[in-house]
């Protein structure tokens, strides 16, 4: 602590907010960005193997079975939480890992590449569709909340911190994650706590980022599941389940996934979550596309503050996309 009680963590996060700021995209490149991102055919442009706003090809691309969803929704029931490992075709895995390079190569935050089909037709799919439903029931709506992680090949780079997405759900809600490249624990894959194996004090202690007895501590580390998964694995958890992404151990290549969200139909939708998106309707335009990655890029500078250079362009998004009220 300094004469004025500031302790110098405070000042390094004050100076790194600073260079954030510094550093946000001018109002002309604020622009360019926009005119660029509401263009539909610059995106099919920019990646030319892949479609945005074009009716849906034939086909199934998810592997797993009835079977698959009988042990799904039983870990689920039991535990909060299921892993399939290899659940989606290769060849949509890659060309979906494809249209993640070539959305960064272009400068734009990985989320950007919730512009294209394939991240919304995927929940599409009759079999996933199944397991969705046996898990919230007939007729479950996926909201508007979206992300793309790229956990970078280089020690100590980490996915999002411990959290939970939507607490007091129950089985009225479900994060499904799909990994688009190899998750393994050297590359930062994916950590859990089953739900029964944390006592509320314990989340309640997370969420006001308080300290942890010893005792507590030692409880959930003991309690702590890995999930290192190969290219195209499907995991699911129920919104109270804490969860993180692993730090990279010295593994070279990046940790590419995306993250869905989905409600039952019968159940109040928070403000966040709107507006939700019928599963059995055409996929969502690009305007409700940009707004949702627009939503996104204003509300998770929180766990990747690199992000928040784009805020500029995610407020002007965010204004000209959003839905009627």
């Amino acid at each position: 602590m300094d004469d004025h009680g500031i302790s110098k963590l405070d000042m390094l996060a004050a100076a790194a907010s600073a260079l954030l700021k510094q550093a946000e995209l001018s109002p002309a490149e604020t622009a360019r960005r926009f005119d660029a991102a509401v263009d539909a055919g610059r995106w099919r442009k920019l990646v030319p193997f892949a479609a945005v706003e074009e009716p849906a090809a034939a086909g199934e691309s998810v592997r797993i079975g009835p079977d698959d969803v009988a042990r799904a929704t039983r870990r689920l029931a039991d535990d909060g939480y299921f892993c399939l490992k290899e659940a989606f075709e290769p060849e949509r895995i890659d060309r979906m890992r494809r249209i993640v390079e070539a959305v960064r190569a272009d400068g734009w935050p990985a989320v950007f590449s919730f512009v294209f089909d394939d991240f919304w037709s995927i929940a599409r799919s009759p079999r996933l569709l199944a397991l969705l439903e046996a898990s919230l029931g007939a007729d479950c709506l996926q909201n508007s909340v979206i992300w793309t992680h790229w956990v970078p090949g280089a020690r100590g780079a980490t996915g999002w911190p411990p959290h939970v997405d939507l607490s007091g759900m129950g089985n009225k809600f479900l994060s499904i994650w799909i990994s688009l490249s190899e998750a393994a624990i050297d590359n930062g894959c994916m950590f859990l706590i089953p739900p029964g194996d944390m006592p509320r004090e314990v989340v309640e202690a997370i969420d006001a980022k308080a300290d942890l007895s010893y005792a507590s501590y030692s409880n959930l580390l003991h309690n702590v599941i890995a999930l290192p998964v190969p290219a195209g694995s499907l995991i699911g958890w129920r919104g109270d389940v804490l969860h993180w992404g692993g730090a990279n151990a010295g593994g070279d290549a990046p940790r590419v996934s995306f993250a869905l969200e989905f409600r039952s139909r019968d159940v109040a939708f928070t403000k966040f979550e709107r507006p939700m998106v019928d599963l059995g309707a055409a996929l969502p335009p690009l305007r409700l596309r940009l707004y949702a990655i627009a939503k996104a890029l204003r509300h998770y500078p929180k766990f990747e503050p690199i992000v928040s250079r784009f805020q500029p362009l995610a407020e002007r998004l965010w204004e000209e996309t959003a839905p009627p009220s």
